[in-house]
C-alpha cells in the first residue's frame, strides 16, 4: 500500500517573535536591538516544515483558530510544502507565542504563552488519517503528553518518532511507547541522571524501540539501536554558525523523514546532521528562522563540501531520489 505522506506531524505549532542583541544581558539594564523578526516555531511544527522544504510528502495536525497567530502559521506551513488540510478548527485554540531573545553567538532565551495552545485528542485522529503515514512524529515539551494518541498509533502499527524535552513522569512514559527517540541532552541527562551522553544514551535505550538519538549541539549527536547496542558518536559539521534557533527541530524532521525513505540508521543520522549543519549556517550568514530550513540541493552541497568517509556515493543517491513522487 503506497501511502500518501512520509511524515504526519501532531504537536506544538508556534508563533516566535525574535529579537537580535549585539550580547545577552544581566538583568536591570536596557539594550538595543539589532534586528526583529517574525518566524514559525513550535517543535512538531518546524520539524515538519523541515520535511517539507526536503521534498518529503508531509502533513500537520493540530487545533487551531482564526486568529492571527493561527493563520500566520498556517500560511506559513503552505508555504513549506505542508498539508495543512488535517487542522483541526477550534475558536478558542491557537499556538503558542514566543518571544525569543537571541544574541550574536546563538546564545538564546525563549519566554512562550501556550494559554491558547489546546492539544489534539484522540478523537480528533481518524484511523485512516494515521494509517496514510510512514511514520508520525510527536512532540512533548509541556503537558500534557501525547501517550494516549502514541498508544492508539502504536495499535494502528505506525511508526513513531518521538521528539520529548519536558522534565516530567509522563514524558518517560510517552518515550517508552515511541519506536524512535530523538531527545536533547539536557533531558537525556534528567532522564538518566549521568552527565555523560553516550551513558545517558545508553540509559535510555535499554528498551525495546528501534532508535535512541541524543542531540548534542555542536558536539554532534550519540545514537543506538535495536540491532546494534554499541553508542556511536557522530560529530557535528563544521559550519559558521549564524542563527542555532530551530536547528534541534531540524535534524528531527530530516531524520524523520530519512526514516520513512528507508534509510539506514547511519545514513539518516548523516543525513540530518547535515541539515541541521545547513539551518546553522543560515544560507551563509543571510537567513533566520523558517527562511534558512534547508532544501534537499543544501544538503547534497553541504555533504559534498564535507566529503569524508561519512558521506557516500550511495547517500547522496538516496538523497537525491527524495524528491521523488514515489517511495522507493
Amino acid at each position: 500500500m503506497t501511502k500518501q505522506y512520509d511524515v504526519l506531524a501532531i504537536g506544538v505549532a508556534a508563533v516566535d517573535d525574535l529579537l537580535y542583541v549585539s550580547s545577552y544581558p544581566p538583568s536591570n539594564v536596557k539594550v538595543s536591538v539589532t534586528a526583529r523578526e517574525r518566524h514559525g516555531g513550535g517543535p512538531a511544527c518546524t520539524a515538519i516544515a523541515t520535511v517539507g522544504t526536503l521534498a518529503g510528502r508531509s502533513a500537520y495536525c493540530a487545533r487551531l483558530g482564526k486568529d492571527d497567530l493561527s493563520i500566520y502559521i498556517e500560511r506559513r506551513l503552505q508555504q513549506c510544502h505542508v498539508d495543512t488540510t488535517h487542522i483541526i478548527r477550534d475558536s478558542e485554540a491557537a499556538p503558542y507565542h514566543s518571544s525569543i531573545v537571541v544574541d550574536l553567538h546563538g546564545n538564546r532565551n525563549v519566554f512562550y504563552d501556550a494559554s491558547m495552545f489546546k492539544p489534539v485528542t484522540c478523537d480528533n485522529l481518524a484511523d485512516s488519517l494515521i494509517l496514510s503515514a510512514e511514520l508520525i512524529l510527536l512532540d512533548h515539551v509541556a503537558e500534557p503528553a501525547l501517550t494516549e494518541i502514541a498508544k492508539k498509533i502504536r495499535t494502528l502499527g505506525v511508526p513513531i518518532l518521538g521528539d520529548i524535552e519536558g522534565h516530567s513522569e509522563s514524558a518517560l512514559r510517552l518515550a517508552d511507547l515511541v519506536d524512535h527517540l530523538v531527545v536533547p541532552l539536557d533531558f537525556a541527562r534528567w532522564a538518566s541522571n549521568s552527565v555523560d551522553p553516550a551513558d545517558a544514551c545508553a540509559y535510555l535505550a535499554q528498551t525495546s524501540r528501534t532508535t535512541t538519538v541524543v542531540t548534542a549541539g555542536s558536539d554532534g549527536c550519540y545514537y543506538t539501536s535495536s540491532a546494534d547496542s554499541s553508542i556511536t558518536h557522530f560529530p557535528a559539521f563544521k559550519v559558521e554558525t549564524f542563527d542555532t534557533n530551530g536547528c534541534g527541530d531540524t535534524f528531527h524532521g530530516a531524520f524523520a523523514l530519512a526514516l520513512a525513505r528507508n534509510f539506514s540508521l547511519d545514513h539518516a543520522i548523516t543525513f540530518a546532521s547535515a541539515a541541521a549543519a545547513v539551518k546553522a549556517s543560515g544560507g551563509g550568514r543571510r537567513k533566520r528562522g523558517w527562511n534558512a530550513l534547508p532544501i534537499l540541493d543544501d544538503v547534497i552541497l553541504l555533504l559534498r563540501t564535507h566529503s569524508d568517509n561519512r558521506t557516500g556515493s550511495d547517500l547522496l543517491e538516496r538523497i537525491a531520489k527524495v524528491g521523488a513522487s514515489t517511495l522507493d
